[in-house]
């Protein structure tokens, strides 16, 4: 997989890129809820330390696309991806209070055994080397009211790069999706793509010059004048 400088990536669904983009606002939601028990367990942990009334986090890819993040953290058919612009969404994150955001870091069991391995305020940055191929970028919130579903911040239309939708979509429902995310105010020139990773045009053709496979020949209909047989008989009675 390719690594992202320039952007991240936050696999969601197609009707919550809806709300994102209707309410112009990005949700942190309660890592209590999350999948990865041990995840929950140090984000817990965390927030008893730091002595926290709310803790609210959002996960994002820091690579290219690939089977694996659409079908774990997407619905499939109901999948949709964000690409976001790093360098505006990190500008605007370091200026609000309370939130930190970066890389995770993968260890193994006996590396976080070691003494002093990471201090406490990398612990919502860190995960088990087993999550390795998430290549998880992370964004938390701390606030000291009490916790809720989800927090939501600031999230203009222009740090978006792009909008993917799932590879699972037939192609006439994704440009019906297409039209429907531009027909939201605001939306009109943003860049909507269906991802081509289960079915690419170019590694088709790539596999048929592998075996030498000549590109079929379209049809080309032309239309061409046929005497009608009035006209067939009047041209041999004047000849």
């Amino acid at each position: 997989m390719t690594q992202l400088t320039n952007f991240v990536r936050r696999y969601t669904s197609i009707s919550a890129v809806i709300d994102i983009l209707r309410r112009k606002e990005l949700p942190l939601l309660d890592p209590q809820n999350w999948d990865d028990r041990n995840d929950r367990y140090y984000m817990a942990l965390y927030k008893q330390e730091k002595k926290l009334g709310g803790l609210y986090g959002l996960c994002a890819a820091r690579c290219s696309e690939t089977y694996h993040h659409w079908r774990v953290f997407t619905g499939t058919s109901d999948g949709a991806c964000v690409e976001i612009k790093r360098g505006a969404f990190e500008e605007a994150l370091a200026k609000l209070e309370g939130v930190r955001f970066g890389e995770v870091q993968y260890l193994r069991l006996e590396q976080i055994e070691r003494p002093k391995a990471i201090d406490v305020d990398r612990m919502p940055f860190v995960k088990r080397e087993g999550f390795t191929a998430e290549e998880e970028y992370r964004v938390i919130a701390e606030t000291g009211e009490d916790q809720k579903s989800a927090l939501s911040i600031e999230f203009p239309h222009s740090m978006i790069n792009c909008i993917y939708l799932n590879p699972w979509l037939p192609k006439t429902v994704a440009e019906s999706i297409r039209e429907t995310l531009r027909s939201l105010p605001g939306c009109a020139k943003l860049r909507v793509s269906r991802s081509q990773l289960i079915e690419s045009s170019r590694w088709k053709r790539a596999g048929d010059e592998i075996v030498g496979k000549k590109a079929q020949e379209k049809l080309v209909l032309r239309a061409r004048s046929v005497p009608t047989k009035s006209a067939s008989k009047t041209s041999r009675s004047t000849s």
